[in-house]
């Protein structure tokens, strides 16, 4: 059975998000991009453009909800791309940053992927079993190597997190087919 191809891309900004939906558009896939400038409208390539607030991990089901809507068909590739950071307001003491701020950029780094990937699995499961099916967290060397600068801090501690759910994730659904 052969299932329409739809991307989701969590983030798409107008440099990595924007060239990410075109060579996805290129290859013949439906495209829904979400950002904080969304306009929840199609715009003249045909991508579907959403407003997201990725702080807020509980308006993530929507993003789904309304691609489904939109596509009729559920995206089979869910690109995660955004991302927060707050610097220290003194750049001498790492734990100047208020905790509300790091809880906030959690969110958007941690939260709201993980959201985002549990929206994802659940509708996978409706796919056919032969439908390709793929989450990309997009990153840097934080998940791996602690860089040692202090505007780095809940950025780092987003992606670290997120490193070892999608880790788990990766070993517990890939004979499933899920990437």
């Amino acid at each position: 059975m052969t299932t329409k191809s739809v991307v989701l891309i969590l983030g798409a900004g107008p440099r990595i998000g924007a060239s990410v939906a075109e060579t996805f558009a290129s290859s013949g896939y439906e495209v829904a991009v979400a950002s904080r400038s969304g306009n929840d409208t199609k715009g003249s390539k045909g991508f579907l453009s959403l407003k997201a607030d990725f702080t807020k991990p509980d308006s993530i089901p929507a993003l789904f909800d309304a691609v489904k809507t939109e596509f009729h068909a559920f995206p089979n590739v869910v690109i995660y791309n955004a991302a927060a950071l707050t610097s220290p307001p003194n750049k001498d003491s790492l734990f100047s940053i208020a905790a509300e701020s790091v809880a906030s950029d959690l969110n958007v780094n941690t939260i709201s992927p993980y959201v985002a990937a549990q929206q994802a699995v659940s509708g996978w499961e409706t796919l056919p079993k032969d439908t390709k099916k793929t989450f990309i967290y997009t990153g840097n060397i934080m998940n791996v190597s602690i860089v040692p600068m202090p505007p780095m801090l809940d950025l780092g501690m987003g992606k670290s997190a997120s490193a070892f759910w999608i880790g788990l994730a990766d070993a517990m659904y890939s004979a499933k087919g899920f990437r």
